[in-house]
């Protein structure tokens, strides 16, 4: 038994001389020098890996504080532009219960100017269009006729009071604002499309014949217009 224990831690003391004296028939010189490459590579590696973990931590951390402060500064944006908001929605209601309260009269001469106020109530009606409040549009566009309804910008507002009941399927009232923007103001800029709309309508309506001579007015009254043209491609 003392024997066999003592071959035995021989035998391993025999193989830890020859992996350390690099004795022939265990490891070669040139095994040993790869394994030592290859461990310092390994080493190399950690190291770097170590490093560029390091900084994207750092980055990380970075980007979550730059992202926390343009979120606070994007908040204060926002309650300020709530604050503001909730200012104009104040005056427009003191303007339009003004406007309830007051008569104007009739002006015979175009008006040049328009005042603050129409104009604050003007926008107000484009911005419900926009969010696709249309009948609150319809309501603001009619509150700034009745302030101003001989202004430069009195055409548009017919014109988005029709674009608003056609939004809301009233087909017949669209045409009927249409064709007041025609009567009243005859040299207006928006008399092609409103040509091209009130065609669409009555198109979409069923009734091609009606669409056709609206669409013949256009081509005839507004040939070079973008509307025309289309009307051209519809009747062909």
């Amino acid at each position: 038994m003392k024997n066999t224990k003592l071959r035995w831690s021989l035998v391993v003391l025999s193989i830890l001389v020859c992996m350390l004296s690099m004795a022939p028939g265990c490891f070669s010189g040139r095994q040993f020098s790869n394994w030592s490459w290859q461990l310092d590579s390994l080493r190399y590696y950690t190291s770097k890996f170590d490093s560029v973990l390091a900084l994207q931590t750092e980055a990380t951390s970075q980007l979550h504080v730059d992202l926390y402060t343009k979120m606070d500064e994007l908040n204060e944006k926002l309650e300020m532009l709530n604050t503001r908001l909730s200012d104009t929605e104040s005056q427009l209601t003191r303007i339009q219960a003004k406007i309830g309260s007051t008569k104007y009269p009739p002006s015979d001469s175009a008006q040049t100017e328009i005042s603050p106020e129409a104009q604050l109530i003007y926008d107000a009606a484009y911005l419900n269009y926009v969010k696709g409040h249309y009948t609150e549009a319809i309501k603001g566009f009619q509150s700034y006729l009745e302030v101003q309804p001989d202004s430069p910008l009195s055409d548009n507002a017919y014109y988005w009071i029709g674009e608003s009941h056609d939004a809301l399927g009233k087909r017949q009232d669209a045409v009927n604002t249409f064709q007041q923007l025609i009567n009243k103001f005859p040299g207006s800029n928006r008399i092609p499309t409103a040509l091209y709309k009130m065609g669409i309508i009555y198109e979409e309506s069923g009734d091609k014949k009606t669409a056709t001579t609206y669409y013949n007015k256009l081509i005839r009254d507004y040939p070079k217009s973008p509307e025309a043209s289309i009307a051209r491609d519809r009747l062909n």
